[in-house]
């Protein structure tokens, strides 16, 4: 989510808080509402970026001093910023097919609260924003030999856009409300964008478990539309790719469920609106955890754990306690 602790975050001057400043849309919030919906996009996808329920910084945990795995500042931009995503695949192939169609479904919820700070003389104001996601793609996995899938797919996000500011200082409410109130302030937008995605996946079981890595590349255009910035919203574009590899140890194994260690390594790069929120053009994402599949039979969950995740070289660097939840090898 693009966040911003005072105006000068949106390249404006006090004097461009006039409604005749604002007559038309203005291309600094319109840059501000397509990066919001291109963060979405990567911030909701978990296999580019994990949120935790507990966020920390690595630095103090581990007795390190490095600034690009984790700062204050990060923990608490981590801390304003909440994630749920609700991902689902269903195969429309047999369960024998060695090629498979499958539908891919993800719900989501970012949202962001923050403190804003007009003036550093007033109060401050408060501000909480929330993009809700649908995401619907079609995927054919083409199994290239006995290790090697490739699988291109392609996808809809469908994105709605809202903020909710309260103006808690009388210069605020005299004279930025009458200028960004239903502008950028407590207003609303949509974005429809498409993205055609290919992922290519090395798969290698093993007496212990079982390993892979993977490449992907995913690429978005898209168009919005709303009452924010006088209907002028842009077209949130990007591209982000990530290459990677995770091990499953299988542990124990008691009736139908099967404990093992998660580990995983990626690189993510990003462009387009994705990189001016997330800070950087790149970062590296690290996790570790315990995974137990269910003791009974579902078509819902594979498998549950629990685990830290480290992120390394953007905005939102740091460390999370994280829940998995479907994390299958």
């Amino acid at each position: 989510m693009v966040t911003f602790k005072s105006c000068r975050y949106l390249g404006l001057s006090l004097a461009c808080f006039s409604p005749i400043a604002l007559a038309k849309g203005n291309p600094h919030f319109q840059d501000y509402l397509e990066q919001a919906f291109s963060a979405a996009i990567v911030l909701t996808d978990s296999d580019v970026f994990t949120v935790g329920v507990h966020d920390f910084d690595p630095n103090d945990w581990f007795n390190l001093d490095n600034e690009d795995i984790g700062s204050q500042e990060s923990v608490q931009l981590r801390q304003q910023i909440a994630v749920s995503t609700l991902p689902f695949t269903i195969d429309l192939s047999d369960e024998n097919a060695v090629h498979k169609h499958q539908i891919f479904t993800r719900f989501s919820i970012l949202g962001s609260r923050q403190d804003f700070e007009i003036r550093p003389s007033d109060a401050e104001d408060f501000q909480h924003e929330i993009i809700l996601g649908a995401f619907t793609a079609y995927r054919f996995r083409y199994q290239l030999s006995e290790h090697w899938a490739l699988t291109p797919g392609i996808g809809m996000h469908l994105q709605y856009f809202n903020n909710n500011h309260e103006y808690r200082s009388d210069f605020s409410n005299e004279n930025v409300k009458p200028a960004l109130d239903k502008v950028i302030f407590n207003t609303d937008a949509w974005a429809a964008s498409i993205e055609p995605h290919a992922e290519l996946r090395y798969d290698k079981p093993t007496n212990w478990g079982s390993w892979n890595v993977t490449s992907s590349y995913h690429y978005f255009y898209g168009k919005g539309w709303g009452e924010a910035n006088y209907g002028d919203v842009g077209n949130p574009e990007g591209w982000y790719m990530a290459n990677g590899i995770e091990a499953y140890y299988n542990v124990s194994k008691l009736g139908r469920s099967v404990q093992s260690v998660y580990s995983s390594f990626r690189r993510i790069d990003i462009g387009g609106d994705t990189s001016t929120p997330l800070g950087t053009p790149y970062y590296y994402e690290g996790s570790i955890g315990w995974l137990m599949t269910p003791p009974f039979e579902s078509d819902w969950i594979d498998n549950v754990g629990i685990g830290l995740n480290i992120n390394y070289g953007s905005n939102l660097k740091g460390g999370s306690i994280v829940l998995f939840f479907n994390q299958v090898d």
